[in-house]
């Protein structure tokens, strides 16, 4: 998820056909008084009764199988997803970009609402997992989760344009118009005072542009003080200042927080390069590492892959670290599937799930773990990058 990573979704119909009885034969003669074909006749009413019998049976597996593919449950399947090539998607200006005998491949998960069919299917296939809705959308509400993971992705390709650039030797500034806040602490600090979807846009009298501003402002604080916090709501001026009450960091002893989530609202990328990237119906965070690899590709001569089809998950941290992703064991079973020789994947995926990774994958040497993009350049570049051109 990129979003637990992209999803697609597949139709399914069924007609219903009635039985028709065959016409009779234009040569065949008139039917004698005792052959079945007399209203009056005792045979008429048990060979009627056969046909309603059919029909009525026909009509009941029709609607079963119906059910069948078309009832929806109050569950939802990750199965395995695609492998896409990723340079294709990457566009260059400003700057030569190069064409590659190779791939750069991203993957994704195949997210749909489970019915009796496919259940049977979870069922026989172990690289599909069921979820309730409660454990797919914990807050309920889906369309929310879709639009947050829509901007996810958008933050991964401008996260992945300044690495790559960066990587490449092309100066690139990231910055953005405050901290827009995704969810606030239940009962935290700023429970009551700060909103989801508040841009935060500056903290004890601070300006804050980007999320790192918040800590750097509260870096002379301590649990317990009082702060003034100015954010933009529902797009209208900055509010007058806003009382927090600072609370502390459960990871780091004596770290003051103000207790939200938050990311870059409105970011982008100042650079001599423009780089547009365009994910298609893909959403979420996972094909950041991919899309690093790919505008490093595009922008050094040669093929990064050296010829080969490669394929890649993982969350594109700013500092370079490549972040765990959601979906893994079903990305896995997509790259076996779809032939693909080599997956360079998070390091920092949970044991078990690698574990389940190996199992799906067999003992061939063909899951490479990175911890960050110098890892995944090292794999592909032991002697360094060619120069951009």
């Amino acid at each position: 998820l990129s979003n637990p990573g992209a999803l697609d979704a597949a139709a399914i119909s069924v007609t219903m056909t009635a039985p028709i009885v065959p016409p009779e034969d234009e040569h065949q003669e008139a039917p004698g008084p005792d052959d079945g074909a007399n209203p009056t006749s005792g045979t008429a009413t048990p060979r009627r009764h056969r046909w309603w019998i059919a029909a009525t049976v026909a009509l009941v597996l029709a609607a079963l199988t119906a059910a069948a593919f078309l009832v929806e449950l109050p569950y939802y399947l990750v199965q395995p997803g695609s492998v896409r090539p990723a340079e294709q998607r990457v566009d260059v200006e400003g700057a030569p970009s190069f064409e590659t005998d190779g791939e750069v491949l991203f993957t994704t998960v195949f997210l749909s609402r489970a019915t009796p069919a496919l259940m049977v299917r979870a069922w026989l296939d172990d690289a599909v997992e069921v979820r309730t809705e409660e454990e797919m959308y914990p807050d309920g509400d889906r369309d929310e989760n879709q639009r947050l993971n829509r901007q996810r992705m958008d933050l991964s390709k401008l996260t992945a344009t300044r690495v790559a650039l960066d990587r490449v030797g092309i100066d690139a500034a990231y910055s953005a118009e405050g901290a827009r806040v995704l969810g606030v602490v239940e009962d935290g600090p700023s429970s009551g005072v700060i909103e989801p979807d508040d841009v935060i846009v500056g903290v004890d009298g601070g300006e804050v542009a980007l999320p790192d501003d918040i800590a750097e402002e509260l870096g002379d604080r301590s649990p317990g003080d009082t702060v003034d916090v100015v954010v933009e709501r529902d797009g209208g001026p900055p509010t007058d200042d806003l009382q927090v009450v600072l609370g502390e960091s459960p990871a780091e002893e004596g770290r003051p927080i103000l207790g939200v989530e938050v990311e870059p609202a409105n970011p982008t990328v100042d650079a001599d390069v423009t780089v547009e990237v365009d994910s298609g119906d893909v959403s979420g965070p996972s094909a950041g590492l991919a899309w690093t690899l790919a505008i490093i590709d595009r922008l050094t001569p040669g093929s990064l892959t050296d010829g080969r089809r490669i394929a890649v998950t993982g969350e594109m941290l700013d500092d370079g670290t490549v972040g765990a992703i959601g979906g893994i064991a079903q990305k896995v079973s997509a790259v076996k599937r779809a032939g693909i020789d080599v997956f360079i994947y998070p390091a920092a995926t949970p044991d078990d799930e690698q574990r389940e990774m190996r199992r799906i994958a067999g003992d061939d040497g063909s899951l490479w773990p990175v911890a960050d993009i110098e890892e995944a350049i090292e794999l592909f570049a032991p002697d360094g990058l060619p120069a951009a051109g």
